[in-house]
């Protein structure tokens, strides 16, 4: 079921809406607006957006399912059963990667139908996925290396996160709370005592990260900026579970499921968009100006 917003005018990014317990949420991309609702699958913890903008790819976790869903209306296009977990999305030369997390693999699909065309065994625990300056996917994992798709591997952190930076990968070590450039025992501690959780890259050789409290919802976490060439933090808020954290334009975005919002940092100012809403995913969709929110009670 598919709920669309008025499109007379924009309500407040501060209103008080009911939003679906696991699903999708629209917002506009200027000002947190609510533009759409679904109700889809029954886990989501990820979603990634076409780069036409006209497709949200969404991993449903528990059931082992991936959603291609159509951008404004919310329309699922294809369902395709992987199993094994989905954990994140990535999409690359004209195919889609699901690292699987409880499969031990990345599968590859069809963008357009859902078909399954590849799966790549990877060691246990596969989870976010980065593209290295050559081009190769790469593939974070909790066991203290990063893999690729041949099979062969890199010393990284044990962790969730990973991210490309001016030519490097930057890997998160989750339990010791610290960045890890793939490849390097040079260690980066976090000027808190949080958990980083996702990385991205952020502007100007930054990279940003959503670190996680040591009670995962009720504690706050940490949203920071890390410059690579100076090795200098920000700290741009202190959100309870932020799940994951993405530059959009001029503002810094954050799924905090722990406070139930999407946090807009920009411009001197934080703003709560879509609370209420169990953000645990986000993606841009500059095209539709839109911010496509995954949302999760049960995550």
């Amino acid at each position: 079921m598919v709920a669309l917003a008025d499109c007379g005018g924009s309500a407040p990014a501060t209103a008080n809406h009911t939003y679906p317990a696991t699903g999708l949420v629209l917002l506009s991309l200027t000002d947190g607006s609510r533009r759409a609702t679904a109700s889809i699958g029954t886990d989501p913890v990820a979603v990634i957006v076409s780069e036409d903008g006209g497709v949200a790819y969404v991993a449903d976790s528990s059931p082992g399912d991936v959603y291609a869903v159509r951008l404004p209306d919310l329309r699922v296009a294809w369902k395709q059963h992987v199993g094994g977990a989905p954990f994140a999305l990535l999409l690359h030369a004209g195919r889609l990667f699901v690292s699987l997390f409880s499969g031990g693999a990345v599968v590859e699909l069809d963008p357009t139908t859902g078909a399954r065309l590849a799966s790549h065994p990877v060691p246990q625990g596969p989870a976010a996925m980065s593209v290295d300056a050559g081009g190769r996917i790469v593939v974070a994992g909790t066991r203290g290396l990063v893999n690729y798709l041949d099979g062969t591997s890199i010393r990284a952190g044990h962790g969730f996160g990973i991210a490309e930076v001016n030519g490097q990968v930057w890997t998160a070590d989750y339990e010791r709370a610290e960045l890890v450039p793939a490849g390097d025992d040079h260690r980066v501690g976090l000027p808190l005592p949080v958990f980083p959780f996702w990385l991205a890259a952020g502007p100007g050789g930054t990279l940003l990260i959503a670190a996680e409290g040591a009670r995962e919802d009720t504690d706050p976490g940490g949203v920071f900026s890390f410059d690579v060439a100076t090795a200098k933090f920000t700290t741009l808020g202190l959100p309870r579970d932020p799940d994951q954290v993405l530059q959009a334009g001029s503002n810094v975005l954050v799924a905090s499921h722990g406070d139930r919002e999407v946090l807009a940092i920009g411009g001197g100012r934080t703003s709560a968009w879509a609370p209420g809403a169990s953000a645990v995913a986000i993606a841009a969709d500059p095209s539709l100006n839109l911010l496509v929110v995954a949302v999760n009670e049960h995550e």
